[in-house]
């Protein structure tokens, strides 16, 4: 009987074993599946992605060139009808040459230039004083002499090297004289970082890079990343891809990486965009949710080997007393209601949460009470005095950074000071404030840009309120000084600052009255003190503690 028992007893956990086996091989297979599955799907989205970056990349260039474009063809007919009047005074070309590169802000110079060859007229941005040696002539060299022998309608595109060594996308055209013969040529210069910084702003990862080309594979521009296998990539898809049309061309390929690339043919330019994608760009929440398969993988291999051996010794418990199969079945059956019960207990709450909470999202409710609106109204007050703060940190951020640039155009003081005046209405009424005017009539129009010179003022007349007790005095004064430059001021009858505290006040989130429990974020006069500066002025506070301050 013994050997009987052992000859039952091995089949039945040969069969658990196997049972065990069999399933964990089986979830394996679905894993490796799913994740053979997922990594076709990642490659296919990571196309997708590099054929997006470079249609968006593409469209932004063209409408870049296109602008310079315009500028060229404007510069060259003002030249024309200046020749043609008797107008053609270089101080006029000049300013011209200043208010375009104002308007156009991936434009960082231009010139004018002669048909031997001699700069006649040049302008550029701050940064940019050595992009062309302006006593230099330009005979010779490849802008000059392909535009010489080409006609009106060809432009031509191509990398500059300035005397620091920094590399700049040229554009270029050539103008005619009144006889028709070749007067000379009209050059914009550009900084690839515009194109790269804006590549950098809508793709993601670590190792993000984008190359402009000439269609004979000559390289324009080329980053943020620094990679020249990558460029080397590109151009080696360019020169296989010759007539690529409009329509973008994408490949991936395995070399010692993952890359994907993705180029444009610019429809109305001749200049090809490439976009460039590894691994990590590609592959990466692949990743990590194939380490969350294996993960579960080894979680289920491990719990499977619990059960089995659980199962094991289950099965071993069988065999040896028969008369409790019975009652492990019951057990088995006991132990599957439960989970079934639980599970539909828990999934019902799930739902019902997950459902009424949409409802109520979408008004099925009813509209909002009125406690409700009032948290709304709180929650709108604190998220506007959030959105002022982040606001005034990326304005004053952008201008410590140089970045910020202004929109000049002719600006009336008197309207900027009556526009500020009746914003702050409101509160001046409310703590009743004497407001004086003291505007000097006739004062000039000025060249500024008029929403800093307004933001100026309204912080200046807030600060004025907030600091001056009810019934005070601000007087508001704009005039000509002695020099013939205008000055507005703005005095108060407040509670002043000491002389010590205005290096303070002056400085980024300085906050002299915080103890006070005056509002604020600190950054009201540094940015005033910044807007000044950018338009070549500058501002000057003087208090008296008690007494008032002057801003002006």
């Amino acid at each position: 009987m013994a050997s009987v028992s052992k000859r039952r007893k091995t089949p039945k956990i040969r069969y658990v074993v196997g049972f065990t086996l069999l399933i964990i091989l089986l979830f394996a297979a679905v894993v490796i599946y799913q994740a053979t599955q997922s990594y076709k799907q990642a490659l296919q989205e990571g196309e997708q992605t590099a054929v997006r970056f470079s249609r968006i990349l593409a469209d932004h260039v063209e409408l870049t060139f296109l602008g310079v474009d315009l500028s060229l063809r404007r510069a060259i007919e003002r030249q024309y009808f200046n020749t043609l009047f008797g107008n053609n005074l270089p101080e006029y070309t000049e300013q011209n040459f200043k208010v375009w590169l104002n308007e156009t802000p991936q434009i960082v110079a231009m010139a004018m230039i002669d048909s031997k060859g001699i700069i006649q007229v040049a302008a550029h941005k701050r940064g940019y004083d050595n992009w062309l040696d302006y006593h230099e002539t330009v005979q010779g060299k490849q802008l000059f002499m392909h535009l010489r022998e080409a006609d009106d309608t060809q432009v031509f595109i191509g990398k500059h090297y300035t005397k620091d060594n920094d590399s700049l996308i040229i554009m270029s055209r050539r103008y005619s004289q009144l006889n028709g013969e070749f007067g000379g040529i009209v050059v914009a210069a550009m900084d690839p970082g515009y194109f790269i910084d804006f590549y950098s702003s809508i793709a993601s990862g670590h190792q993000k890079f984008m190359s402009l080309m000439l269609p004979d594979g000559a390289s324009l521009a080329v980053g943020p990343y620094d990679s020249p296998a990558d460029e080397e990539l590109s151009r080696q898809w360019l020169a296989a891809n010759p007539q690529m049309g409009e329509q973008v061309q994408s490949r991936t390929e395995h070399i010692d990486d993952l890359k994907i690339t993705a180029l444009k043919q610019l429809k109305n330019m001749p200049i090809v965009v490439s976009v460039v994608l590894d691994s990590d760009q590609v592959l990466s929440s692949w990743r990590e949710a194939s380490v969350k398969d294996l993960g579960f993988l080894g979680m289920f291999v491990a719990f499977g080997s619990i059960l089995s051996l659980l199962a094991i010794a289950m099965a071993r418990q069988i065999e040896r007393v028969e008369a409790s199969e019975a009652s492990a079945i019951l057990a088995s059956q006991a132990k599957s209601e439960f989970l079934a019960n639980m599970s539909h207990e828990l999934r019902t709450p799930l739902n019902a949460i997950i459902g009424f909470s949409e409802m109520i999202n979408s008004g099925y409710f009813g509209p909002l009470n009125a406690k409700q609106k009032e948290r709304i109204h709180d929650i709108n007050l604190c998220g506007s005095h959030l959105l002022q703060l982040i606001t005034d940190i990326l304005e004053f951020s952008k201008g410590d950074a140089g970045k910020l640039e202004l929109v000049e155009e002719k600006v009336d003081i008197a309207d900027i000071m009556s526009e500020g005046v009746r914003i702050m209405n409101g509160k001046i009424k409310t703590k009743n404030i004497h407001l004086v005017l003291a505007i000097e009539p006739d004062l000039p129009h000025v060249w500024g840009d008029k929403r800093k010179i307004r933001q100026i003022l309204i912080n200046l007349l807030a600060n004025a309120v907030k600091f001056t007790p009810e019934d005070g005095t601000i007087t508001l004064t704009a005039r000509l000084d002695q020099q013939h430059n205008l000055s507005f001021t703005v005095a108060d009858t407040g509670i002043g600052i000491a002389e010590s505290d205005i290096p303070k006040a002056l400085s980024v989130f300085g906050q002299v009255h915080r103890n006070k429990s005056h509002e604020g974020t600190g950054l009201g006069l540094p940015l005033c003190k910044m807007y000044a500066e950018l338009h070549s002025g500058k501002l000057q506070l003087t208090s008296k503690v008690g007494e008032g301050t002057t801003v002006k």
